[in-house]
């Protein structure tokens, strides 16, 4: 348990393997550690689901997951990272290391909701081309993609590919940004070829992300 416990921080924001983890254990040894973990909710499960309807957990796949702890003072202090080292952070350093930021997120989405915790994310994977939104919530009957960027700038190619596959008319980018809502229209790959999709990006930085429900809330009224 020590030593699935110390290394689980250090594969935030990736899809779990048990072999990556110990090779002198078995599958079941590993998962069965993450199951105890998870029911103390010391970290908890972010399960793939292909995002077609609600609930998003109706079409989840457990085989296929990543892992969030509970808090990220507990992340930074198995990985060493005291608040000097931190602090000093560039922001260069922030855009390659956005896992602080994936994890800080995480949390605070579990955190807002009244209920068990559940996340999704969603993650499309091809000979030529890989998708991965960091996480998928819903607010009301909206399916909403949400993706985590640690500085000011960075792709959003994954989040056009699921706002066209799933035709989501609203998405979240957490940066570093100034908060807004624009209309976004693009192009994105597809199977026939490039196709248009738009949709409404609500941007935030991430220290407001416990303002998400009311903000969402407030678009839905309106738009209704």
């Amino acid at each position: 348990m020590q030593k699935v416990f110390k290394y689980l921080p250090m594969t935030l924001g990736k899809k779990i393997k048990y072999s990556n983890i110990s090779a002198e254990h078995r599958a079941k040894e590993i998962k069965d550690v993450i199951d105890l973990l998870a029911k103390a909710r010391i970290c908890h499960r972010v399960l793939h689901s292909h995002c077609s309807g609600l609930p998003l957990y109706g079409g989840i796949n457990e085989r296929i997951y990543k892992l969030i702890f509970m808090d990220i003072g507990i992340v930074n202090h198995i990985c060493g990272n005291d608040w000097i080292y931190i602090n000093s952070f560039m922001e260069k350093e922030l855009v390659n290391e956005g896992v602080l930021a994936e994890q800080f997120i995480g949390q605070h989405l579990i955190a807002v909701k009244n209920q068990a915790p559940q996340l999704c994310y969603w993650v499309r994977e091809g000979k030529s081309a890989n998708a991965e939104v960091d996480y998928v919530i819903s607010q009301g009957n909206l399916i909403l993609p949400v993706e985590v960027k640690s500085g000011k700038s960075g792709s959003l190619k994954s989040l056009h590919q699921f706002v066209l596959q799933k035709q989501a008319d609203i998405a979240v980018r957490f940066d570093m940004n100034m908060p807004g809502l624009e209309n976004v229209e693009h192009l994105a790959a597809s199977s026939q070829g490039n196709k248009k999709a738009g949709f409404k990006l609500l941007s935030l930085p991430l220290y407001m992300v416990e303002e998400l429900p009311r903000l969402l809330d407030q678009i839905r009224r309106e738009e209704s």
